[in-house]
């Protein structure tokens, strides 16, 4: 109705095929971000293959999620007329749109599938990964009883590698 094409549930790949694909060859300077950011996304995705390697899953989901965010932050930004015109973009109390800076993970993902940033399957995993980094809080984790392993840690870092292919356009 909008336009848009419409995604079939068959062809929203299943966990186990969104797993199995390869983004270790993203070419990382496609997603365009200033120097200064980008170095700290270097270092942070160097951290997350450390963490990986020292069986920390916990930090691993912790450093994809704040990445994740501060990428699609960084994409908001650089987008603005657009992230702010989407149906999904965040108003306050008075019905005006957001300040970028105000607006969540939540949000982040929900605009950047509207404007066809990010692929259904992105979206949906990067909703789990934003629940999952949540977990940050020491309460909201003893209260779910969350014990995240290197399964969580490896989905985790494949949905930030998604993503990053998303919005570097080398993945649609």
């Amino acid at each position: 109705l909008l336009g848009k094409p419409v995604v079939r549930k068959s062809e929203v790949p299943s966990e186990q095929a969104f797993l199995q694909q390869d983004f270790h060859k993203i070419d990382w300077l496609k997603l365009n971000i200033e120097s200064d950011l980008q170095v700290v996304i270097e270092q942070r995705i160097g951290e997350i293959g450390k963490t990986l390697k020292a069986d920390a899953p916990l930090a691993v989901v912790f450093l994809c999620g704040s990445t994740l965010e501060g990428l699609l932050l960084d994409v908001a930004a650089k987008n603005a007329t657009q992230f702010k015109s989407a149906d999904t973009a965040p108003k306050d109390k008075e019905g005006k749109i957001k300040q970028l800076h105000d607006w969540t993970l939540d949000n982040l993902i929900n605009v950047a599938y509207e404007v066809e940033l990010l692929s259904l399957d992105v979206k949906k995993h990067s909703h789990s990964l934003r629940d999952f980094r949540n977990y940050i809080h020491p309460r909201q984790q003893a209260v779910q009883r969350f014990t995240p392993d290197q399964h969580t840690a490896r989905i985790s870092w494949q949905v930030l590698q998604a993503a990053i292919a998303n919005l570097s356009g080398q993945r649609k």
